[in-house]
């Protein structure tokens, strides 16, 4: 079956080809699926939306690749299906969700070839980034309605692997929630629960959890007792240059080797990397508390559990794309 393009009042006892748009302030939706067999009531709504012509499907040319088989053909190619699934959806696109948790990896050159034929967009998370499992990824955009079947078979044979992804080498983790207001009761522990959720979201399980005062020797022993147990270790507060804190100190105590204090992403700037032998320590300030959605955790400490075991240079370049978008500037200004 073919399609042809008439105008909307000539569409009438005719099947839409495609979905038709309607945009407004408040929302972008399909105003008619595919499908829809054209009444009168139809050609008012469609011209008040501004559609004046339509497609419509007619008999005739079978040698053509439609919109949605277009980007369904696309994501098989260009997906590693170990660790991605597609939903074909409306207008022309499928979505692209993890099937597991990793780190986003995009190959720019497989990318870009997809990207300037003219036929369909690979759109997609940024690569390094960590998700969870059943996260949307990406998203294939077909960009005609309709293509001829050579063109696009010559496309899909030279298309390649695009979005992969890098699973986590590390699982067991353990938790050193540091704070002498926590630890005395004065206040309550609030990194736990983020912690959790951390877990939960990329795989992960939390082996041991010790709660302690700002003392470095407890902070020490603390670490020293979870690597016992876990393949990495997160570190929570004292990590800033208040009197108080003795987390890095406490750290360093424990023989891991510091890497970096002090990492050029904004929130939670004032994180630490370290190393015991293969096994990182990584120290986040309180802020993270505040920033709880996405913080230094996310896009540092998810990297760390892949086995990445990064130089100095590596995290110099970090301050290109460091500034998260949940960073509020007004945390770190006076204001009147």
């Amino acid at each position: 079956m073919g399609v042809k393009i008439v105008k909307t009042e000539d569409a009438i006892g005719k099947r839409l080809a495609y979905d038709t748009t309607l945009v407004t302030r408040e929302r972008a939706q399909v105003l008619y699926e595919k499908g829809t067999l054209i009444t009168e009531a139809h050609v008012k709504n469609l011209k008040d939306s501004g559609v004046y012509y339509v497609y419509v499907y007619e008999e005739g040319d079978e040698n053509l690749y439609y919109e949605w088989e277009i980007s369904e053909n696309v994501c098989k190619k260009v997906i590693d299906e170990r660790f991605f699934e597609y939903k074909v959806a409306k207008q022309g696109a499928a979505l692209i969700y993890s099937k597991v948790p990793g780190i986003v990896k995009v190959d720019r050159e497989a990318l870009k070839a997809l990207n300037t034929s003219g036929i369909a967009l690979l759109i997609s998370r940024g690569s390094g980034t960590a998700v969870g499992s059943k996260e949307l990824v990406a998203v294939v955009d077909s960009l005609p309605l309709f293509v001829e079947k050579e063109k696009f078979e010559s496309l899909l044979k030279d298309l390649k692997i695009a979005l992969s992804l890098q699973q986590f080498k590390y699982r067991l983790i353990g938790a050193v929630i540091t704070g002498t207001e926590v630890y005395e009761g004065r206040k309550k522990d609030l990194y736990s629960e983020i912690l959790d959720k951390k877990a939960e979201k990329y795989g992960w399980e939390i082996v041991c959890k010790e709660i302690v005062p700002d003392d470095e020797d407890q902070i020490s022993n603390a670490v020293e007792k979870c690597l016992k147990a876990a393949e990495a270790v997160i570190v929570t507060g004292g990590m800033s240059v208040d009197a108080t804190d003795r987390t890095p100190a406490g750290i360093k105590k424990s023989g891991a080797e510091i890497i970096a204090h002090g990492i050029p992403i904004k929130p939670t700037t004032m994180s630490l990397i370290a190393f015991k032998g293969e096994k990182p320590v990584f120290g986040i300030s309180a802020g993270g508390i505040h920033y709880s959605e996405l913080n230094s955790i996310d896009v540092i400490f998810t990297k760390l559990m892949t086995g990445w075991r990064p130089t100095k240079e590596e995290i110099a370049l970090l301050g290109d794309g460091g500034l998260l978008p949940n960073f509020e500037p007004s945390s770190k200004l006076h204001l009147d």
